[in-house]
């Protein structure tokens, strides 16, 4: 009794899965030229379907020593900035001292730090090593020009 239900249902669901899997292939060979098959996973696809869309072509990094410096640098886990102990001289609170500079505490709630650094320009080319003396903290922040520092703290 459950056959007689059971292989209609998953002929029917191959088949529909078939015609949006092959949908799905038109379309994106149409638009950027992308044959599915050839990556392994999704978020590849989308990657090569968005730097054909913008016109990207990326640049090999191909300076051993640079891609050393630049993979010691990478992170991951949570994405936070922390300070467990901060101290107000605020006039407006009981335990204000006149005889100290005044000082205030502001809570910032970051939320999306990860689709914030996501938005952002990434290296695409022209990587160099920079010799000359660099004033670090005039830089723009929308600069077209990037900089990967290492600083000892």
């Amino acid at each position: 009794m459950l056959a007689n239900f059971y292989d209609p249902y998953v002929t029917s669901d191959v088949l529909l899965l078939a015609d949006v899997s092959e949908s799905f292939l038109k379309v994106y060979l149409s638009l950027y030229r992308l044959i599915r098959v050839n990556f392994n996973m999704a978020v590849i696809l989308e990657w090569q379907a968005f730097l054909r869309m913008i016109g990207v072509k990326l640049e090999l990094l191909t300076d051993i020593d640079m891609f050393l410096f630049i993979e010691k640098g990478n992170r991951g886990g949570v994405a936070m900035i922390s300070l467990r102990f901060s101290s107000a001289n605020n006039p407006c609170l009981a335990n204000y001292d006149p005889t100290s500079p005044n000082s205030y505490i502001v809570y910032w709630d970051a939320n999306n730090l990860y689709g914030w650094a996501m938005s952002q320009q990434l290296p695409t080319h022209d990587f160099s090593w920079t010799q000359e003396d660099v004033d670090y903290m005039n830089i723009l922040n929308d600069s077209d020009v990037g900089h990967i520092l290492e600083v000892d703290l």
